[in-house]
């Protein structure tokens, strides 16, 4: 489809105005050009192409073409012979040999002089036929320009067709003229490009032949240059080779030379040793005689001692026999023990009570100066003492001073030691190993001392271990003992707490059990805890590693009276079970020792949210252990046990089947006057109760 004229406002452009090729007529414009200076134009642009000295200068192109022809066969005829003299070209002579000699420079010297001369002939032609063809149009030209001049001042008239026509043959024979010289000289110019490009290929043929001779010899000498490195290596190789074996033999035969030298020392002095040895030999001749004498005496003091061996040997058989009696005397005596050490106890009484004061610590000292409010007048009693105000006194109606004595099984002053209060509680643990329950716990108000009582304090001082640590240390020693008289004992530990009235588990590897106090038996005879972890110990550093496992995970928190007060009841019990093989008798005890919750006053601690609720809950655990107490002080016939857990858990050990040790603890502040009373007068209540009679529990 042929394109559509554009929409825009632009006119087309108009058809040319000149006339047609061939057409004779020429329309006259304004300001055209004139035939006279269009045709000088055209003699000067054929002189420029073709210069008069035509001739000379196309044979100056054949000398520089012949010239710059000879340079390049020469430098390659010179290459070619050099590299041939100075690089040797093995397995090529055969075939250097079956190729004809050929003389490239002459060869294409003939051809460029050929090319050359024919040139200059076709040039000679040329330039004739153009002298002839500028002579013609020379006359024409003169012809018309008289006739213009003569008619017009030089100018033909627009009516002289016939004139203008001649005019334009004449500029299309001078057209074709310069047409004819440019043919020529292409003519020329391709063929002297011909002749350069085969020269150049025949240059670029040997170049390659060159190069590839070049890269033969360069890879010969590279591989020659490799062989000789390999020589050399070689050859250094086996200088090495032959200096280290040179140094080996020369090692070689200096060791043989010290060997030889050594030898030959040792063969001197075993000559020396032999001549020793031969006066050896002599004189072991000579006291041959003295000892077969002595041997006969031998003899007779030999008969002698086996005589009195026979003797000793009867006198062992009957000592053995005595020893074997009085064994089975001394586990008769054991037994024996045993019987009276319990009737020791009972005496004493199955719930004695203890009392301990604990020393000022830290700035307690400078402020307070000495404990003045409590008095201890002897190993069993003491004093409490309130001092009053005057105007105090009189606004109340009371004496000066109150005065508070009470007694008890045992009273420890602020300068007991750990080791001094275990003393007194050593029985009670040889009564767990002989089969019967014992339960020892600590009471008193927050801060007066009783997880250090019970637990101990620096863990690496063992001045401060505690009756804990202390009781496990004990049982271990006597175990060991009583195994030379045939008794075996395994060992149970668990450890809890009781808060807010929820059981724990110290040891518990598992979360979310539920722990209940159940009876072992429909008498009531021994509770128990479901699924409480009870592991077996058999050593002190395993049951220690236990008690700072549950240390770790007790309930603790801080208050305004004591900044490490425990907020639960914890209970360490360990099971001793024993046997004896020779006596047959067997026992199981239960060794409870119980760290109870110190009684707090809120006002004074300060409690608030959750540590409010910890202190009411101990605050009622304590009140319910006060009512079981009374309960078993006035001998009721219903003892609630079951109105909190603490009471639930220890009913065996207040109810009379085990051996019970309460230790009242004392706080040495002037500020804690009035719970130490009450604690005091707790500690008398259970002082004058009397339980049943503890019974040994045998398997």
């Amino acid at each position: 489809m042929e394109p559509k004229a554009p929409s825009s406002g632009i006119k087309p452009p108009q058809a040319s105005r000149l006339a047609l090729p061939g057409s004779m007529t020429k329309r006259a414009r304004p300001g055209s050009v004139d035939l006279e200076d269009l045709e000088k134009g055209l003699d000067a642009k054929k002189l420029r192409m073709n210069p008069p000295d035509a001739k000379g200068v196309l044979s100056n192109l054949t000398k520089a073409k012949s010239k710059s022809t000879m340079n390049i066969a020469d430098r390659s005829s010179i290459r070619g012979r050099s590299t041939m003299s100075t690089r040797p070209v093995p397995n090529r002579s055969s075939t250097a040999s079956t190729r004809p000699t050929v003389d490239r420079r002459a060869t294409t010297t003939s051809a460029l002089n050929n090319r050359t001369n024919q040139e200059n002939r076709f040039g000679r032609e040329k330039s004739t036929v153009g002298g002839l063809r500028r002579e013609k149009s020379s006359i024409t030209r003169g012809g018309s320009t008289a006739a213009a001049a003569a008619g017009r001042g030089g100018k033909r008239p627009a009516w002289d067709l016939k004139g203008r026509l001649e005019d334009m043959e004449a500029k299309f024979k001078k057209t074709e003229q310069i047409m004819e010289n440019l043919q020529v000289e292409k003519q020329t110019l391709e063929v002297d490009n011909e002749v350069k490009l085969e020269v150049v290929t025949k240059t670029s043929q040997e170049a390659t032949q060159l190069r590839a001779r070049l890269d033969d010899a360069e890879a010969e000498v590279v591989s020659l240059k490799k062989k000789i490195q390999a020589a050399e290596d070689e050859h250094s190789t086996e200088l090495t080779r032959l200096r280290r074996q040179l140094e080996n033999e020369e090692f070689n035969r200096s060791s043989l030379e010290r060997k030889l030298k050594a030898l030959e020392d040792e063969l001197s002095c075993k000559q020396t040793e032999v001549c020793g040895l031969k006066n050896s030999v002599a004189e072991l001749v000579s006291s041959r005689s003295g000892l077969e004498a002595s041997l006969s005496s031998t003899q007779m003091a030999l008969e002698t001692a086996t005589s009195k061996n026979e003797a000793l040997a009867k006198e062992t058989e009957s000592q053995k026999l005595e020893m074997q009696r009085l064994m089975e005397k001394s586990m008769h005596m054991e037994t024996e023990r045993r019987k009276l050490h319990n009737l020791v106890q009972e005496l004493k009484g199955n719930i004695r009570v203890f009392c301990r004061l604990r020393p000022l610590l830290g700035e307690e000292i400078a402020k307070y100066g000495s404990i003045n409010h409590i008095k201890i007048n002897s190993d069993s009693t003491l004093e409490l003492v309130k001092s009053v105000a005057d105007n105090d006194a009189i606004a109340s109606g009371t004496n000066k001073n109150a005065k508070y004595d009470f007694e008890f099984d045992r009273v420890f002053d602020s300068t007991a030691t750990q080791s001094n209060v275990f003393e007194e509680i050593s029985q009670l643990v040889q009564s767990a190993l002989d089969g019967y329950n014992v339960c020892v716990f600590a009471y008193g108000q927050t801060g007066s001392g009783k997880t250090y009582t019970m637990e101990g304090g620096d863990g690496s001082n063992l001045e401060q271990a505690g009756m804990i640590p202390k009781t496990i240390s004990q049982i271990f020693d006597v175990t060991d003992k009583l195994k030379e008289k045939g008794w075996t004992y395994t060992l149970q530990a668990s450890f809890l707490e009781i808060y807010n009235e929820e059981i724990r588990d110290l040891l518990a590897t598992e979360k979310n059990l539920k722990y209940d106090i159940k009876m072992a038996d429909s008498k009531g005879a021994d509770v128990y805890v479901t699924n409480l972890k009870s592991e077996t110990v058999t050593s002190e550093a395993q049951i220690f590693s236990l008690l700072k496992r549950a240390r770790k995970h007790r309930a603790v928190a801080e208050t305004l009276c004591n900044e490490r007060s425990s907020r639960s009841h914890s209970v360490f019990m360990l099971k001793i079970s024993g046997s004896n093989e020779k006596t047959t008798e067997n026992c199981c005890g239960t060794l409870n020792l119980v760290d109870l919750a110190g009684s707090e006053r809120v006002k004074d601690s300060g409690s608030e949210g959750q540590r409010l609720t910890e202190a009411r809950s101990i605050n009622s655990s304590l009140s319910n252990l006060g009512n079981v107490i009374m309960a078993l002080a006035q001998k009721s016939s219903h003892i609630p046990y079951r109105n909190s857990k603490l009471t639930h858990l220890l009913q065996n050990c207040l109810g009379g089947n085990a051996k019970t040790l309460m230790f009242v603890n004392l706080n040495p502040r002037e500020d804690t006057f009035n719970e130490n009373l009450n604690s005091l007068r707790f500690a008398t209540k259970v002082n004058q109760c009397h339980i049943g009679t503890a019974t040994k529990k045998v398997k």
